[in-house]
């Protein structure tokens, strides 16, 4: 299952205008007359079509990325006594990954988070250029 991220939507965002420039040079190609100047324009659309696919591309690995979940799990000690543990989940093929990534007492969520995505980075085989 894809989360919606923040990534994912500048994705799609971006195949849309990719799906316009296509459709503007299939308009092109169907027109006759000035030819000169409808193969500079066919040119140009092409290579806004191809910088956007680039992008696109570029992209996808760090949607990937941003598409997993930290959580809380709380473990009984004694009686009347618990400790709290951060604890990342995300699917890679059809499974779900849960990974331990420490004590709610010697990091926030924000550390949680950070450690969550170079796990995962690590596991996809992706670098980051933090």
């Amino acid at each position: 299952m894809v989360h919606r991220t923040p990534t994912r939507d500048k994705i799609k965002q971006l195949m849309a205008k990719a799906r316009e420039l296509d459709n503007a040079l299939m308009r092109i190609s169907h027109q006759h007359g000035a030819a000169l100047r409808q193969e500079s324009r066919q040119k140009q659309l092409e290579d806004d079509k191809n910088r956007i696919l680039a992008e696109v591309s570029a992209l996808k690995p760090l949607a990937r990325l941003e598409d997993l979940n930290i959580f809380k799990v709380k473990k009984y000690v004694r009686k009347k006594e618990f400790h709290f543990y951060w604890f990342a989940a995300w699917t890679m093929g059809n499974k779900t990954r849960n990974v331990y990534l420490g004590s709610c007492i010697k990091m926030d969520a924000e550390m949680a988070l950070q450690k969550a995505r170079n796990l995962k980075a690590k596991a996809l085989g992706i670098t980051l250029a933090d």
